[in-house]
C-alpha cells in the first residue's frame, strides 16, 4: 500500500508520545512488592491488562508499559501504524479532513491541557517509543503518531455507537443493567480487532476498568470502583472544526479524570458540561440505580443530561419507564436536530424502544440475558439503515459490545474477530472478570 510521508513534526513543546496501556503475556515489570504491569492474552481474543500504581510514579508506569508492549506484542508498532494509515486513507478517499499534519496540530493544541499525571505517563512512554519519523505505513510508531492515537476522539472523530440501560421497575433486580456497542468503520486490514483490551488500573480510590483498544489510556467504555459507568458516542452536527483551540480540552481524558476522582454521576456531569471541546459528543452514563446521557452539543442551550423522564424535543417519543437509550444524535430540546435523510439514528432508537417495550409488556423484566438480545439485535442484515440493527456488521461494524450489571459488575463482552472477512451477524459474548468485580463481592 502506498505510504503517506508526513514529515518529522515532533512535539518539542512538551513531552508527548503514547498513552499506551500494554504489558506482557504474564511478564510484567517488577517494582516494590507487586508486579507493575501484568498482561494475559485471553482465548486469543483480548488482552487482560492489570496496572498497579502502588508506590510508582506516572512516568515509571509509562516506561514499564512501553517495555511490556515490546515484550508481549512485538508487532504492536506495525499494527497500530497500519490502523492509523487505514484511517487516514479512508478519510482521504472520501475527501474528508483532516490529514496527518492537521491532526497533529490539533493534538498539539489539546494535549497541554491534559492532567499532568497523564502527560507524565506519556513522557515515560517516550523513553521507549521514540521513532523520529512520521511515515504512515512504515511499521513504526513515532511520538506524533502515538499522540494522535491517544486523542483520536478529539482530533479525528469516531463513527457510530449506541447504548441502552434498564433499571428500577424495568430491571429484573431493580438495579441497572446496560448494553453498550462500540462501532467503527470497517477498515481494510481490521487492525482494531487485534487490539481489544480490558484494562484495570489499580490505584486505590482512583481505580478504574476500561474496555478499549490495547495501547490507549483513554476510556472508550469504563467504570470505576464507585460503580459508575461511562462510554462515548459520536454526535456530529456538521459544524466545522474550530480554528481557535486555546480553550479546547480532551473529552476522553477529562472523563478518565472524572472516573478516577469523582464518586457520583452528577459530579461528573457538572465537571464535563462546563468544559470546551472541539467535537460535539455524547457520554452514556450509569450507576447502580439509574442511567442517562450527557448531550454535549457544545454552545447549545440544550446541552445537558438526559434522564429517563426528561422532556424530549418535539416529535421524539420514548415512553419506556425506567430505561434510556442513545444513538448518535440529540434528543433534548434546544440541541441540534438531524435531517431526515439519514434513517440510521431513528431506526436504532426505534429498535431499542420496541425491544424494551415488548419485553416489559409481557412482564419480562430486563436481566443480563435479555440485554444481550437487545444490544445484540442484528435485524436481518446487520445494517441500521435497512433493518434497524443495533449490532452492526456492514460498512460500520460493532467492534465491542458490552453487557454490564452495575450492582455486581458482572460483565460480558463481544469482541470483533481478527481477519478481513465478513463480520459475524451474531455477537459472541465472553464472561469477563476483573479485580474490581472481585473486590465488589467482598
Amino acid at each position: 500500500m502506498k505510504k503517506i510521508a508526513v514529515g518529522s513534526l515532533l512535539l518539542a513543546c512538551f513531552a508527548l508520545g503514547s498513552l499506551f496501556l500494554l504489558g506482557g503475556c504474564g511478564g510484567g515489570e517488577n517494582g516494590g512488592s507487586s508486579v507493575m504491569v501484568s498482561i494475559q492474552k485471553i482465548q486469543d481474543t483480548y488482552y487482560d491488562v492489570v496496572m498497579d500504581y502502588t508506590d510508582r510514579t506516572s512516568k515509571e508506569m509509562g516506561e514499564a508499559l512501553a517495555r511490556e508492549i515490546l515484550q508481549v506484542v512485538p508487532d504492536y508498532e506495525s499494527i497500530a501504524d497500519s490502523l492509523l494509515e487505514d484511517q487516514f486513507n479512508l478519510l482521504a478517499s472520501n475527501d474528508l479532513p483532516p490529514d496527518f499534519p492537521t491532526a497533529l496540530s490539533r493534538a498539539q493544541a489539546i494535549l497541554p491541557k491534559v492532567p499532568q499525571e497523564y502527560l507524565d505517563e506519556l513522557e515515560g512512554m517516550q523513553e521507549i517509543f521514540s521513532f523520529d519519523k512520521d511515515v504512515l505505513g512504515d511499521g513504526r510508531l513515532s511520538k506524533n503518531e502515538l499522540a494522535i492515537l491517544q486523542v483520536f476522539q478529539d482530533v479525528l472523530r469516531p463513527t457510530q455507537c449506541s447504548g441502552v440501560a434498564a433499571f428500577g421497575e424495568s430491571s429484573a433486580t431493580g438495579k441497572t443493567v446496560l448494553g453498550r456497542n462500540l462501532d467503527w468503520d470497517a477498515l481494510p486490514r481490521n487492525d482494531i480487532s487485534k487490539l481489544h483490551a480490558v484494562t484495570t488500573m489499580k490505584n486505590g480510590k482512583k481505580s478504574i476498568v476500561m474496555v478499549h483498544l490495547l495501547g490507549t489510556l483513554t476510556p472508550d467504555s469504563a467504570y470505576n470502583d464507585e460503580k459508575i459507568f461511562g462510554a462515548f458516542l459520536d454526535a456530529e452536527t456538521g459544524a466545522p472544526y474550530p480554528v481557535d483551540l486555546s480553550a479546547k480540552r480532551s473529552y476522553s481524558l477529562d472523563f478518565r479524570y472524572a472516573l478516577e476522582n469523582m464518586s457520583t454521576i452528577q459530579e461528573m456531569v457538572d465537571f464535563m458540561k462546563t468544559k470546551e471541546y472541539a467535537f460535539n459528543h455524547l457520554v452514556f452514563m450509569a450507576d447502580e440505580n439509574s442511567a442517562g446521557v450527557l448531550e454535549q452539543n457544545i454552545g447549545s442551550p440544550g446541552r445537558g443530561f438526559r434522564r429517563a423522564d426528561s422532556q424530549l424535543r418535539e416529535g421524539v417519543f420514548w415512553n419506556v419507564p425506567d430505561a434510556v437509550a442513545t444513538v448518535n444524535d440529540y434528543r433534548l430540546p434546544g440541541n441540534y436536530v438531524y435531517p431526515d435523510d439519514d434513517p440510521s439514528d431513528n431506526n436504532r432508537w426505534g429498535t431499542y424502544r420496541t425491544l424494551l417495550s415488548s419485553q416489559l409488556a409481557r412482564g419480562a423484566k430486563i436481566d443480563v440475558d435479555k440485554m444481550k438480545g437487545i444490544a445484540g439485535y442484528f435485524g436481518t442484515d446487520g445494517n441500521a439503515y435497512t433493518s434497524g440493527a443495533v449490532f452492526l456488521s456492514n460498512r460500520i461494524v460493532t467492534v465491542q459490545s458490552i453487557i454490564l450489571r452495575m450492582d455486581t459488575l458482572e460483565m460480558w463482552v463481544h469482541f470483533s474477530p481478527v481477519g478481513t472477512g465478513p463480520m459475524p451477524l451474531n455477537p459472541t459474548y465472553l464472561r469477563i472478570r476483573t479485580p474490581l468485580e472481585t473486590q465488589s463481592e467482598l
